[in-house]
């Protein structure tokens, strides 16, 4: 995986080379999905069909991806990847082939025997499943389908069998995990769940609510005020068991209230050049849709111009929304949207920018 220092190392090059390819793709193969999660507003059960990228194009992506200097293919969907029964198993081995990293994310109910054999054949980096509950009571109450939780908690543990009988240390298991006022209590026991089953992190994320019924998921006030506590419990926990885990971030109550703060700012005075930019994902990542719209990050996502008949370095280059999303960090004027970002990706981009 690009490395901070990596990362900030080639930045550092657009202002004394000029402009540098992305270090990530990012690839949405469908909107499709085979679950209804009450607090999701990204598939195509919430959004009108869109006209996908034929297999070809998505192809072509991942090459031109590697010829610009790309270290790192991370498939999710917007969906479910793996719905894309043809081009994701494609797409991911046509990344590994190029001698890219891969990290996939999956609600991991479709990852049959032949899915995880081709899997470790293909000697694929990393897999998060996303997983909002420790029981199947709680987990298949978000997602909307009874019987998900088993599905998805048999195939990792399956898959982490057949790694070890072939000596694998990859794909390594990571976990995603939405807060809502149905899970937030189970904190700790997810850290015990990660550890049950493999994984070495597990990525805590607040929810962002945009359609009413997505407002039901959230916190109430006293369930927010009982969070920190929560959260410095299982933190506590994942650090005795080595579980790596974003739970700093829910340390405060702030921290939770995604779309509602100010939109983040740089230490760094306006006008000294990238160091004065909150965040550098506009430098150094690249979101394409199924569709084929863009975007610098999955807040973003949709937003930018269409990558379906032009190069990837020539929209990295033109795109008159990516240039205003850089103008705009530079200036300290953000777009509007901004403020929804997670803490994670925030906290992440600060230490990249730390490295300037």
């Amino acid at each position: 995986m690009s490395e901070p220092a990596e990362i900030a190392a080639r930045i550092r090059r657009w202002e004394t080379e000029g402009i540098q390819g992305p270090t990530t793709l990012e690839l949405y193969p469908t909107l499709r999905c085979n679950l209804d999660c009450g607090f999701c507003d990204t598939t195509d059960r919430h959004h009108p069909n869109v006209e996908e990228l034929p297999a070809e194009r998505q192809l072509e992506l991942v090459e031109e991806a590697a010829s610009m200097g790309v270290q790192r293919v991370f498939i999710l969907g917007g969906g479910e990847p793996l719905l894309a029964r043809k081009i994701t198993p494609a797409l991911m081995a046509r990344a590994k082939a190029l001698g890219m990293e891969g990290i996939l994310t999956t609600n991991g109910i479709l990852l049959d025997a032949d899915l995880r054999s081709r899997v470790l054949e293909m000697g694929w980096d990393e897999i998060h499943f996303s997983i909002d509950g420790p029981t199947a009571e709680v987990h298949d109450a978000l997602r909307g389908v009874r019987g998900a939780f088993q599905k998805t908690i048999g195939n990792i543990c399956r898959l982490n069998v057949e790694k070890h009988q072939r000596g694998l240390a990859h794909p390594r298991i990571a976990l995603h995990f939405v807060l809502t006022n149905l899970n937030y209590s189970h904190l700790s026991d997810m850290v015990r769940l990660a550890t049950a089953i493999g994984a070495f992190r597990i990525d805590f994320d607040a929810l962002i609510a945009y359609r009413p019924e997505q407002l039901d998921y959230q916190l109430s006030p006293s369930q927010a005020a009982e969070v920190p506590e929560l959260a410095l419990e299982a933190l506590e926990l994942a650090d005795k068991l080595g579980i790596q885990t974003t739970l700093r971030d829910f340390l405060e109550p702030e921290s939770l209230q995604r779309g509602t703060g100010e939109l983040p700012v740089s230490d760094e005075p306006t006008g000294v050049g990238l160091k004065a930019a909150p965040c550098l994902k506009a430098w150094h990542y690249l979101v394409v849709q199924s569709d084929g719209l863009t975007s610098p990050c999955c807040v973003l996502a949709g937003e930018g111009d269409s990558i379906a008949e032009q190069s990837m370095a020539d929209l990295w280059r033109e795109s008159p929304f990516l240039k205003r999303v850089r103008e705009g960090m530079i200036s300290g004027e953000p777009l509007s949207r901004c403020r929804e970002c997670s803490p994670n990706i925030l906290a992440h981009e600060a230490v990249i920018r730390s490295h300037l």
